[in-house]
């Protein structure tokens, strides 16, 4: 436990230094984190005998994470790269992309002789999308005016939600939710979680966002938010609970003493990171 304390205070440190940096840091970041989780995707697949093609996820994700950094960058202050990556990443390229990408798909599956089955073929593109795609709305959050403000939504709605979640549920939980998945996980504890979050939000919003001589954000919206981003966010971690059930493996992997693999700690980002995103655009924006 104290391991798990340890390490889980160093990774915030860490990310919260990284998030202070300018915001192609946090793509760079984006894109090494989404590296490591597609690594550890396709070594839990390897379980269940399907082989991840690793290298076209690894490319996707470049082009992924590029697009979301190029495409939301402010035209006012970078004019010349935003030109060039609208050009890159325009629509009818982009088109072309995801048409090649299938039909080199199907080249595997029908030239390998069964060495790339379709079942690989699905599970490659499922990572793809559940990781690299869902995390570089994080980037784009961050390119976003206000972005630096915003970014933080998604961490508190991570973060937040987890530990109001577990002292919830370890002080007062004893409905089970989700036993065949998530065996300690309880009504209770997820009730916690997201009302924390939502208090959490609030207070962010009251003291940080909007302060003195900037435009206020309605405190309902942050409310909206934070009980939004308090259910997604265990969404996300029984969602990668799921995949671990369904494989068989008790974490992702050992790189965070005491926290499992890349995986076991983004699995809230990566659901909420697009929520944001979203709603940010729809209704704040």
């Amino acid at each position: 436990m104290l391991i798990r304390v340890i390490s889980g205070i160093i990774a915030l440190a860490i990310l919260v230094a990284l998030l202070l940096l300018p915001p192609y840091v946090l793509a760079i970041l984006v894109l090494a984190v989404s590296i490591i989780g597609l690594i550890e995707f396709s070594n839990a697949m390897k379980h269940k005998d399907i082989h991840v093609d690793l290298v076209s996820s690894i490319i996707a994700a470049i082009a992924i994470v590029g697009r979301a950094y190029g495409v939301t960058l402010p035209k006012e202050l970078f004019p010349h790269l935003s030109r060039i990556f609208s050009r890159v990443f325009a629509s009818e390229y982009l088109n072309a992309i995801v048409y090649l990408a299938i039909a080199y798909f199907f080249c595997k599956v029908i030239f390998e002789k069964g060495r790339f089955k379709l079942e690989d073929m699905a599970f490659t593109m499922l990572g793809i999308v559940y990781i690299p795609f869902l995390m570089s709305f994080a980037v784009s959050v961050r390119n976003l005016d206000r972005g630096f403000e915003y970014v933080w939504l998604i961490v508190i709605g991570s973060i937040v939600t987890d530990t109001f979640a577990y002292f919830t549920g370890v002080t007062m939980g004893k409905t089970k939710i989700i036993p065949h998945i998530s065996p300690k996980k309880t009504v209770e504890g997820s009730i916690g979680g997201a009302i924390g979050c939502m208090l959490t939000m609030i207070l962010y919003g009251k003291i940080i966002m909007n302060q003195p001589g900037i435009e206020p954000i309605p405190i309902y919206h942050l409310a909206i938010l934070g009980i939004l981003c308090g259910v997604v966010s265990q969404l996300g971690d029984w969602a990668a609970s799921a995949i671990k059930r369904d494989t068989g493996i008790k974490d992702f992997g050992k790189l965070i003493p005491g926290h499992g693999g890349i995986m076991d700690r983004i699995d809230s980002i990566i659901f909420i990171s697009p929520l944001v995103y979203i709603y940010v655009c729809i209704f704040l924006w």
